[in-house]
């Protein structure tokens, strides 16, 4: 097969069992790799999906810019995108990013804007966001997808990963667990999984540092991705049953045994995601399936604390 360009590509990323990680008598835990997806990560699902409608709504022209705030991958996601359909694309982003997400960005032709984290990412997600809004007030050329309130983000998940989950799995599964950062993954995988399998357990889990839903303080933190210091208007908060916390050390630790372990070279919120999961495991007990994402890969955190 030939595809006529990567984004025909997209998806269909691996199902993996972890093996050395978990331990005897907890229920089987699955892991969709998305590191193999096009673009690195899950969120060029949700790009491609948000400018795909966008297009069909006459929304975005030949001479749109696309800009977005985003802690990383889906403005990784958004400028390959744009690359593709030839769109000028502008990412803004939280300046406690790591560097290989803004040379990601940048190596796809965008243009990035820094924005100053002082030690609150939500208010620096949500000047982000501002700033993006000012952009489109001055520029009628410029279209913000706003990934936090697009209800496409949800789709991708829940009429695209979410079957692909359930084909792969070719069973009952029990268990459902993943961070938050727009709310588009929890949401449109748990409820389409939520009406297969109605008895499943779904867990959201939050970086301690940014632990929102549960009602802690709102600081800055290593898991980039989740934990954005906002309540995304797209989140279903009736689609979980608990919220699971998980230290910064705790997800990078996790992480690197997902490496050393199992061979699988992923981001830190993919061990926030794993962590999550194994607790998961261990409450449901043989013969329960639990599944969780691992959203990006490692390759893209070689300056942070995971590869220290």
């Amino acid at each position: 097969m030939v595809y006529n360009n990567v984004l025909e590509a997209l998806g269909h990323t691996p199902m993996i069992r972890l093996n050395r990680m978990n331990k005897p008598g907890n229920a089987e835990v699955l892991v969709k790799f998305e590191g193999l997806n096009v673009g690195g990560s899950i969120k060029t699902r949700t790009a491609y999906n948000m400018i795909k409608n966008a297009e069909k709504e006459g929304l975005i022209k030949d001479d749109t810019i696309i800009v977005e705030p985003t802690s990383g991958n889906q403005g990784i996601g958004l400028a390959l995108v744009g690359a593709v359909r030839g769109y000028k694309t502008v990412i803004i982003m939280p300046d406690s990013v790591s560097e290989e997400r803004r040379k990601l960005v940048e190596h796809y032709g965008a243009q990035v804007i820094l924005v100053h984290d002082d030690g609150d990412i939500g208010a620096c997600i949500q000047e982000c966001l501002d700033t993006a809004l000012r952009m489109a007030e001055n520029d009628p050329k410029v279209f913000v997808p706003q990934q936090f309130a697009n209800p496409n983000n949800v789709y991708a998940h829940k009429y695209h990963t979410a079957l692909e989950i359930m084909e792969q799995v070719a069973g009952k599964i029990d268990g459902f667990c993943s961070g938050i950062g727009t709310g588009g993954t929890i949401t449109g995988i748990g409820e389409a999984l939520r009406c297969q399998y109605p008895d499943l357990e779904i867990w959201a889990v939050e970086p301690e540092n940014a632990a929102i839903l549960a009602g802690g303080t709102i600081g800055t933190h290593l898991q980039m991705g989740i934990g954005d210091g906002i309540i995304p208007d797209i989140l279903n908060q009736n689609i979980y049953d608990e919220i699971y916390i998980v230290s910064d050390e705790e997800a990078i630790q996790t992480a690197k045994d997902l490496a050393s372990k199992e061979g699988i070279m992923c981001g830190i919120s993919s061990g926030t995601n794993v962590a999550a999961a194994l607790k998961l495991a261990e409450k449901l007990g043989e013969g329960k399936t639990v599944v969780t994402i691992l959203p990006d890969t490692a390759e893209r955190y070689f300056s942070t604390p995971l590869f220290e």
